[in-house]
């Protein structure tokens, strides 16, 4: 198999604003470079792999425009690629969300450096080894949605909060690592992690701890290969303990934190790493069509309820993030009774059509793509149905969607349940994901 790939800095300039909290907060500067990464693989005439971007979310009509671009610049294989997003809340906004919109001429940017990128990759192509494995082994991650005392599950309750009873599911702990090795040295690391990429806050641009990883990787080889995070089914964990006796806050020191550890799991597991059986590689794609949810008249006379109580979103109380959701009623909780009163205007009765891809590196080991963030249980009922020996979920990939909780959660609360302009998915999107995810993967199914 034949392996190329290529990296370009995305970073935005000073004041655009960064994603990811109900509030736009534009940059004050930069701790770290954004990137554009490409990593394609070659077996006989298919072509396929992935193109992963250090921002929070990319849209479905964003990826659109890069396929037919890459199209007309000669790159004939746009279809075979997974495009999808690290997640992390310190890059500006690629989506329309809550309210805000991107900045057209990072878009435009954003969109030349990726077919840069690609065109590069593409050119770059050279024979190689690949050797997979992973490890159980993710002590960064907590699911983020908790039991309380009095019934319902309340997303990030607050560390030592005495009324938590237990946590509402599990976390997926598995670790995956793919080597391309070329020349006798490894120059390319993908890893599959199932974390939220939200540690640092604040308004300083950074690819947090997916870029510290990197770096630490580099560190720890002497050199610099690249290092492609693909992020797991992570919409129902982050990186808080809430039992623990250090602080759990957002800070850039978290995040190198973050990416120092996964980085010396990464290194370690380099040493046994199983070469993989050479095999066909093989792709496909279908398409699948996610209707938004249908809002009760009661929820909306809820909303509108709280909008009474609460009558002003509020004035200098810094980042709007679910933490001030569990905290009671303020800013937050008039936020979400606005966005439903808007999503029951704007979203309800409508449907989006979403591109699953999926690769086959033999009969071994496949990846497949998954759009918004799916709860981690949607991600390990994956891993136990699929045909192949090793499969690793992408998420945040070919579009965005809202968080896809297990239709049992809609009625436990939480704020990934609550509908938001855009988000906010049918409540029967997990299991159709799944089947059709698996309906993908049974193409190739194994002898």
């Amino acid at each position: 198999m034949d392996v190329g790939f290529a990296k370009t800095i995305i970073t935005p300039p000073r004041g655009l604003p960064l994603a990811g909290y109900f509030n736009p907060r534009p940059n004050t500067g930069v701790l770290d470079d954004l990137h554009v990464r490409c990593v394609l693989f070659r077996e006989g005439r298919i072509v396929g792999g992935f193109v992963a971007f250090d921002v929070c979310m990319l849209s479905g009509e964003f990826v659109a425009e890069l396929q037919a671009r890459l199209a007309s610049a000669g790159f004939r294989h746009g279809r075979g690629l997974i495009f999808s997003a690290t997640h992390t809340h310190t890059a500006p906004y690629m989506t329309t969300l809550f309210g805000t919109s991107p900045d057209s001429a990072y878009l435009q940017q954003v969109a030349d450096r990726t077919v840069e990128t690609v065109l590069t990759a593409e050119q770059n192509l050279a024979p190689a080894v690949l050797r997979l494995g992973s490890v159980r082994d993710n002590p960064f991650a907590f699911n983020r949605r908790y039991w309380m005392k009095g019934g319902g599950v309340t997303t990030n309750p607050g560390v030592k909060n005495p009324n938590i009873v237990k946590p509402e599911g599990p976390v997926d702990r598995e670790i995956g690592v793919l080597a391309v090795e070329q020349e006798g040295r490894v120059t390319a690391l993908l890893a599959n992690i199932v974390n939220h990429t939200d540690t640092v806050g604040a308004s300083l641009v950074s690819a947090d701890w997916p870029g510290r990883m990197e770096r630490a990787v580099q560190n720890a080889l002497g050199y610099d290969p690249l290092v492609m995070t693909l992020i797991g089914c992570a919409g129902n964990v982050n990186h808080i303990d809430v039992n623990a006796d250090t602080p759990q806050g957002y800070a850039y020191e978290k995040a190198c934190e973050l990416g120092r550890g996964y980085a010396e799991r990464v290194v370690s597991l380099l040493g046994r790493l199983k070469p993989l059986p050479s095999g066909a590689f093989r792709r496909a794609s279908r398409t699948i069509t996610i209707p938004y949810r249908a809002l009760s008249d009661a929820s909306c006379d809820a909303a509108r309820a709280v909008l009474a109580r609460v009558r002003s979103a509020g004035a200098g109380g810094g980042d709007l993030t679910s933490e001030g959701l569990a905290s009671g009623e303020g800013a937050v909780a008039r936020f979400f009774a606005e966005q439903t009163l808007a999503y029951r205007a704007h979203c309800s009765g409508r449907r989006r059509l979403f591109q699953l891809v999926t690769l086959a590196f033999g009969d071994r080991f496949a990846v497949t793509s998954l759009p918004g963030e799916p709860f981690t249980e949607v991600g390990l009922a994956i891993k136990r149905r699929s045909p192949f020996r090793t499969t690793w979920p992408v998420a945040l990939a070919m579009g965005a969607c809202g968080y896809v909780p297990l239709s049992a959660c809609f009625a436990r609360g939480g704020y990934e349940t609550l509908p938001v302009v855009g988000g906010a998915p049918r409540e029967d999107t997990a299991d159709r994901l799944i089947e059709a995810t698996l309906a993908n993967l049974a193409r190739f199914k194994p002898r």
